[in-house]
């Protein structure tokens, strides 16, 4: 099979799905109206609902969802070939992560909450509010503590990246000052910045930066504390995302997002031009069954979640997103697009996970079981590794294009740890109102809160790795939130009224496939003794169902009677 094949005919499923099925759900489902104000025109006067331009909104929010979950699940999920992989980011992004996308930020501007708890309040009932603060809470801990780690880990695998890395972060200051201060026109403040950004990365990607050695700490024979890079690497970052989210967005969070996601464009654009002029071969098997490990179905719908549909993403467009919409109308543009740029994305994942290698031998080797894709570094490295490669068949410089790529994919992950503690902020500062926790009611002590939490879920092992205990769960937990969040637009739709059926089948589907996975990890990790990944398994197992039991409440209750039920 050709590679530009399935490039073309993804492009064309994407570009179709947004002109066409797109524009149907934006005027017949959503009913999307341009003179309906959203809520940061309402609430100009709060820092965080400040309205910008849309195409600098828009590259924000693509660099929030295209990180580390979208890379390392399209990489893993070619291990059960190339066929499953490929039409479930391209099905799943125009049928079910559009619609997804565009109906949250749909949702955070149609329906008066001041945050998550209130609005699962207004649609599910109160019963429902704990439930979902408390499930999304742990899992943007999680999320955060591992990807504190897996951003460590490339900053330690490739320290050519590690200059230009935070070099970006002056770039966006400087960028967001710019655009803020001085009033900028976006266009030209984009080309000077992302030159510079390229500039940094030719002349700084020569001075490699790089952690050596250990702190061991030792008490008579018995080690107090073992520091080497990463969790050296994991503290800064920490520290890094507790000034960034101090900080007003336009100052240097979204600036930084939006810098990246031009960044992941050139590079996509850079893998997108070798494979048109290269058309090298896929040589991955069209299917794989792996002798130990789970089957494609239903793993693969659980395992490659962003880059087709991710719960979390609700999250930061309540949270983040939505607040800085100018007209609810940008919803498809905003994430119906952003989607369709992630799938994308993660398709070049694939191709660069099936079509990167010089023999089926070699992509053999690598996939040869399912314990060796379960480290996401390595993954990652593929990727990284593979662009590079691509990036040498245009006469480009190898080692420039490592760096550059690494920089690329070390970015994303680190914007989206930042806006992860963000929400974790929110989500906390809803939980601490809700049951009247007076300590924590300081905005700047909720936040040290916030990443000291983080930080120790992170460093409990001496490693940084502390977040991987949860991992096995996390695929699962962030399609239970994709549920929920698909549950809340139904719900919000039949209040007004209008059809919800592009809705209702894809929250059908992940219930079916997610309670499928689900169900097999429970018996797996029974089979193997993992008690605490068995015990947390049948938590979200429980979740999910009384969930979906308020939502069938809520549904059966009259339109009228479900806010403030």
């Amino acid at each position: 099979m050709n590679a530009l094949f399935l490039l073309l005919t993804g492009a064309a499923v994407f570009v179709l799905g947004y002109r066409f099925y797109a524009k149907l759900l934006a005027l017949s489902v959503f009913r999307l109206d341009a003179n309906y104000s959203t809520s940061a025109d309402a609430q100009a006067d709060e820092p965080e609902s400040v309205t910008h331009n849309r195409h600098l909104v828009f590259g924000y929010h693509f660099a929030l969802v295209a990180g580390a979950t979208t890379l390392t699940g399209a990489g893993i999920s070619v291990v059960w070939g190339w066929v499953p992989a490929f039409l479930w980011v391209v099905v799943g992004t125009v049928v079910a992560a559009g619609v997804y996308g565009l109906g949250t930020l749909w949702l955070a501007r149609r329906e008066p909450a001041s945050g998550m708890a209130e609005l699962v309040a207004n649609l599910m009932g109160s019963r429902a509010r704990s439930l979902v603060l408390i499930l999304a809470t742990a899992l943007i801990l999680t999320m955060n503590a591992v990807f504190a780690w897996l951003t460590a880990e490339m900053l330690k695998a490739y320290p050519s990246a590690v200059l230009p890395f935070w070099t970006q972060m002056l770039l966006a200051l400087g960028l967001g000052f710019f655009l803020h201060r001085a009033g900028a026109r976006l266009a030209r403040a984009t080309l000077i910045t992302v030159v510079l950004a390229l500039i940094a990365v030719w002349l700084l990607g020569h001075v490699p930066v790089a952690f050596s050695g250990a702190l061991n700490i030792d008490l008579r024979g018995h080690s107090l504390l073992s520091l080497d890079a990463t969790p050296a690497w994991v503290v800064l970052l920490f520290v890094s995302s507790y000034y960034v989210t101090r900080a007003p967005h336009w100052k240097l969070a979204q600036p930084r997002g939006y810098l990246m996601a031009w960044q992941a464009g050139l590079l996509l654009l850079i893998v997108t031009a070798a494979i048109i002029i290269m058309q090298p071969t896929i040589v991955a098997p069209n299917f794989n069954t792996l002798p130990t490990g789970p089957r494609a179905l239903p793993w693969i719908f659980v395992t490659l979640t962003s880059g087709a549909i991710a719960g979390f993403y609700l999250l930061f467009a309540q949270g983040i997103t939505a607040r800085h919409m100018v007209r609810v109308t940008d919803a498809r543009y905003l994430g119906y697009g952003a989607a369709v740029a992630e799938g994308a994305l993660a398709l070049s994942v694939i191709l660069v996970c099936t079509a990167g290698f010089s023999s089926p031998d070699k992509w053999a080797q690598f996939y040869s079981s399912w314990q060796g894709v379960q480290s996401l570094p390595r993954v990652l490295r593929l990727y990284i590794d593979g662009s590079a490669g691509l990036a040498g068949a245009l006469g480009i410089d190898k080692d420039l294009a490592r760096t550059f790529a690494a920089v690329v994919v070390t970015g994303l992950i680190a914007v989206t740890l930042d806006a992860g503690i963000r929400v974790q902020k929110q989500l906390l500062t809803e939980l601490v109102k809700l049951y009247g926790v007076s300590r924590l009611k300081n905005e700047k002590t909720v936040l040290l809160f916030t990443v000291t939490l983080a930080a120790a879920l992170a460093l409990y092992d001496g490693h940084g790795r502390g977040g991987l205990a949860l991992w096995p769960l996390f695929g699962s937990w962030n399609q239970i939130l994709a549920l929920t969040g698909l549950l809340l637009i139904a719900l919000a739709l039949r209040r007004r009224r209008q059809p919800a059926f592009a809705v209702w089948v894809p929250a059908l589907f992940l219930l079916l496939v997610t309670t499928w996975a689900l169900g097999s990890q429970l018996a797996l990790w029974w089979h193997s003794g993992d008690w605490l990944l068995l015990c947390g398994g049948i938590i979200l197992l429980g979740l999910e169902g009384w969930l979906v039991w308020e939502a069938w409440r809520a549904f059966r209750r009259p339109p009228a009677a479900v806010l403030g039920a």
